[in-house]
């Protein structure tokens, strides 16, 4: 999987070097995406002995073992219930304000730019995901293979978290592991947009995969392949540089060499300087926008306090802004209760890894509920299967049917919330009536049905006011937070959204009650 998550960075790297000299057509990237597949599928070709050899292996387990053979069946149907939502229309906020928006004001474009202003304040950073969908967007420009792409990281962490656990733990216990990340409301409700979490997700748990690895065979090839995960980590999510002071630590418990630590940390600047690099150039800032004092208080950085980290650690399970599982909820005390005993010894790394991202992501602002700390999800989903290892074996049944009862409870529920594409996935609903009816057009989504507005203004530049996800706005505009001066504009458009008086009184040419936009005929650079 590691060759895999390399040539996925290679792809993102091919594709920025392209979006800086300004070179980002169709033909060239489908003629990369070409050679990605090919790549991908030679990876697989070079394995497929090995792959059939634990196939079999796989299926021998299953016909033996009705049990797992359940869980395999649990597993399939949270994928299938979860793919009804990729197949439906865009819908979450941040994937219409930027995941989506700004590769595709790059795509219209043909380059990669930092976008001023307050409202893509985001483009400057590492955007190894948005770019694997800005090649999507060339052979699907809805967005639906984005969301295809983030739903795959999904299923693609999910493996590797089955992978790492038979390690450790016999097929049935990984796949209970398995089943309690996966069929978590979190990782269901991420899977079904065009987030970029889950991506970051998957590389954080190779790296902790191949940091297990390095630690127990001391290989250097490891110690670089672990180092360079934590990389595109990090370029999937600048947040995800909380996760390096986690291993630094380990290394130091764990009475490694301090120079494996300078290794790591250079490694690890290598794959992101790119990036950093882009930033400063663009913006001065390195890590635009943080320390910019664009964002606002949320995303501050808090203060240690031990109190306020219990709070947030309380806060973060059983008050989550993003809901994630009962499973978690009910099995955090035995974690706890069980860290502090003599019988983990054999997981102690496990239990360390696990306490200091809880500790890291709470100095981390908390703007992003539970998705934010996803990346360390699989890693307590294990925890909890080697915990209850521990107990009775009255308690491991009480468990299991546990186990069964929330991901069904779970699966049920993602479901309910994934009926309302069925209609549109099965085309018994358009797309268009199903993004008047879903959009939320009174917090400034943008639509434009029937492409009247793009009918009107063809190809002239149109100035926007109050819109923020325009993912659906299919003709050329500037938003007025990073519209240049000296640009003629044939036409102003606005949501929910009073213009100046000094624009004068504007011809009406377009107006929307349903969608909340009016569209004026302006002829004019911005004033």
């Amino acid at each position: 999987m590691a060759e895999i998550a390399f040539i996925i960075g290679i792809f993102s790297y091919l594709v920025f070097g392209l979006g800086l000299l300004s070179q980002l057509g169709n033909n060239q990237l489908k003629s990369l995406s070409f050679l990605f597949l090919t790549a991908v599928f030679f990876v697989f070709y070079k394995r497929k002995r090995i792959l059939k050899n634990e196939l079999n292996k796989s299926i021998s387990v299953l016909k033996k073992d009705r049990l797992s053979f359940c869980l395999v069946i649990i597993l399939t149907i949270a994928a299938v219930v979860n793919l009804i939502g990729v197949l439906g229309p865009e819908l979450a906020f941040d994937s219409l304000w930027y995941h989506l928006t700004l590769p595709k004001l790059f795509l219209r474009e043909q380059k990669i730019f930092f976008v001023p202003g307050g409202l893509f304040y985001y483009s400057a950073m590492p955007k190894l995901t948005e770019l694997f969908y800005l090649a999507s967007l060339v052979f699907s420009p809805n967005g639906t293979g984005a969301k295809l792409i983030h739903f795959l990281f999904g299923v693609l962490s999910a493996i590797v978290l089955f992978n790492l656990s038979r390690r450790y733990l016999k097929t049935r216990e990984s796949l209970l592991a398995t089943v309690i990340f996966y069929t978590s409301l979190v990782v269901g409700w991420e899977s079904i947009s065009a987030y970029v979490d889950l991506s970051r997700t998957f590389f954080e748990l190779l790296a902790l995969d191949l940091f297990l690895r390095w630690l127990e065979k001391s290989k250097s090839i490891l110690l670089f392949e672990f180092s360079l995960m934590l990389g595109l980590a990090i370029n999937t999510k600048l947040i995800a540089f909380a996760s390096v002071p986690i291993y630094i630590f380990l290394i130091f418990l764990k009475k490694k060499k301090t120079s494996n630590i300078l290794y790591l940390i250079s490694i690890i600047l290598f794959v992101v300087s790119p990036w950093l690099i882009y930033s400063l150039v663009s913006t001065g800032n390195p890590v635009h926008p943080i320390f910019s004092g664009i964002l606002d208080s949320h995303h501050r950085f808090p203060r240690i306090n031990p109190v306020s980290l219990v709070e947030d650690i309380w806060q973060l399970f059983y008050h989550p802004a993003d809901p994630s599982s009962p499973i978690f909820l009910m099995f955090l005390p035995f974690v706890v209760w069980f860290s502090f005993r003599k019988k983990i010894e054999e997981h102690k790394t496990f239990y360390w890894y696990f306490w200091l991202a809880l500790l890291f992501w709470s100095l981390t602002p908390k703007t992003g509920g539970f998705r934010f700390f996803l990346p360390y999800l699989p890693a307590l989903s294990l925890l909890i299967v080697f915990t209850v290892q521990k107990i009775s074996k009255f308690y491991q049944k009480i468990f299991l049917f546990l186990v069964f009862f929330c991901a069904l409870i779970n699966i049920g529920y993602r479901f309910l919330a994934n009926c309302k594409f069925i209609p549109v996935v099965f085309g018994k609903e358009s797309r268009e009536n199903f993004l008047l009816e879903n959009l939320k057009f009174t917090e400034n989504d943008f639509y434009d049905p029937g492409q009247e507005i793009k009918c009107i203004v063809k190809d002239d530049l149109v100035l926007i006011f109050g819109s923020h996800n325009l993912f659906y706005a299919d003709f050329r505009y500037f938003h007025e937070s990073f519209a240049p001066r000296d640009v003629f504009f044939s036409y102003i458009l606005t949501q929910n959204y009073s213009l100046d008086d000094k624009y004068g009184k504007l011809k009406v040419v377009y107006d929307n009650p349903k969608t909340k936009v009016k569209l004026y005929l302006y002829g004019d650079r911005l004033k």
